[in-house]
C-alpha cells in the first residue's frame, strides 16, 4: 500500500529558473540542505528540509517517490511531499503508479528529463498528466535515483512549476547536478527508513540477516548450518518464520525481498 508523508501546501514562486540558479549562493545553499538530509534521522526534519530544498531549486512543488515492484502483483510506493496533498490523494485513490510515465522513465533511464520530452502512450498516462495539470503543474522535471546491483527499487524526484516551459530553459543544466544530488540523498534516506521499519515491525535480528545473506550467496541448508554453527533443522525453521514474516513462498524469495528493501546487500 502507498505510504505518504505530507507537508503544507506550497506557495507558487515568481522567479525564473535562470534567476534562481544564477544566485551566487545557489549551489552552497542547496548542498547545505542536501547534507542536512543525510545527517538527520527524523522524518519531520527531512520533510522540512525537503520543503526548503524545493524552494531553493526554484520549484513550486516537489514530490519524492520511492517505488518497488517485487513482481507483477506486489508493489510498494512511498511519497515525501512538498506539494499539494490533494493531488497525491487523488493519485493514490486511482492506484495509477504502475502505468505512470514519469515513474517508467525513472525505472528505465537514469537521466533527468523534462516532462515535455516524455511521450504519453496510454489513456492512463494522459489522465495522470491531466491530474498534475489540475494542480498547477505546467512544467515538470523528473530526476531518477536509480539503485545498482539489479535491485528494482527506484526513487524519483519530481520538481514542478506553474509556468509552462520553466524547466526547458538552457540554465537547467545548472539545476541538474543539485537536483540529482537531492534525489539520491532522499532515496538513500527512504531506503534506510524502510529498512528500519521492516526490521522493527517484523522483529528481524542479526541472525536472520546473516541467514538471508548466505541464502543470497546460494548456499544450501547444510552449508548455512555450518557457517552459522547451528543445525539444519534450525536453519529450515528460521527460514520458515522469515517466509511467513515477509509473506514469501520460499527462502529464495525472502532473500530477494530483503535485498529489494535494503535489509541486505
Amino acid at each position: 500500500m502507498p505510504q505518504t508523508s505530507f507537508t503544507p501546501e506550497p506557495v507558487p514562486r515568481e522567479e525564473t529558473l535562470e534567476a534562481v540558479v544564477s544566485n551566487p549562493s545557489f549551489a552552497k545553499d542547496a548542498l547545505a540542505l542536501i547534507h542536512g538530509i543525510a545527517e538527520t534521522k527524523e522524518q519531520n526534519e527531512v520533510l522540512e528540509l525537503f520543503h526548503t530544498s524545493r524552494a531553493a531549486l526554484g520549484a513550486d512543488q516537489a514530490i519524492f517517490v520511492s517505488f518497488v515492484r517485487d513482481d507483477e502483483s506486489r508493489e510498494s510506493i512511498r511519497f515525501l511531499l512538498a506539494a499539494s496533498a490533494r493531488w497525491c490523494l487523488e493519485y493514490e485513490q486511482m492506484a495509477w503508479f504502475g502505468d505512470d510515465a514519469w515513474l517508467m522513465h525513472a525505472i528505465t533511464d537514469p537521466n533527468p528529463i523534462c516532462d515535455s520530452a516524455i511521450s504519453y502512450r496510454t489513456n492512463v498516462q494522459r489522465n495522470i498528466r491531466e491530474l498534475a495539470r489540475k494542480f498547477g503543474v505546467e512544467s515538470a522535471y523528473i530526476v531518477p535515483a536509480p539503485t545498482s546491483g539489479g535491485v528494482s527499487r527506484i526513487g524519483a524526484l519530481i520538481l514542478t512549476s506553474q509556468r509552462a516551459g520553466f524547466f526547458e530553459c538552457p540554465t537547467s543544466r545548472h539545476l541538474k547536478p543539485m537536483a540529482r544530488a537531492l534525489s539520491m540523498e532522499l532515496h538513500e534516506w527512504w531506503t534506510r527508513r524502510i529498512r528500519e521499519d521492516i526490521i522493527v515491525d517484523h522483529r528481524i535480528d542479526d541472525t536472520d540477516l546473516e541467514l538471508l545473506r548466505l541464502e543470497k550467496r546460494g548456499l544450501k541448508t547444510k552449508q548455512i548450518a555450518a557457517e552459522t554453527q547451528t543445525s539444519e533443522a534450525s536453519v529450515n525453521s528460521r527460514f520458515q518464520r522469515l517466509n511467513a514474516k515477509f509473506g514469501q513462498h520460499n527462502r529464495k524469495a525472502s532473500a530477494r525481498f530483503a535485498t529489494e528493501y535494503g535489509l541486505i546487500s
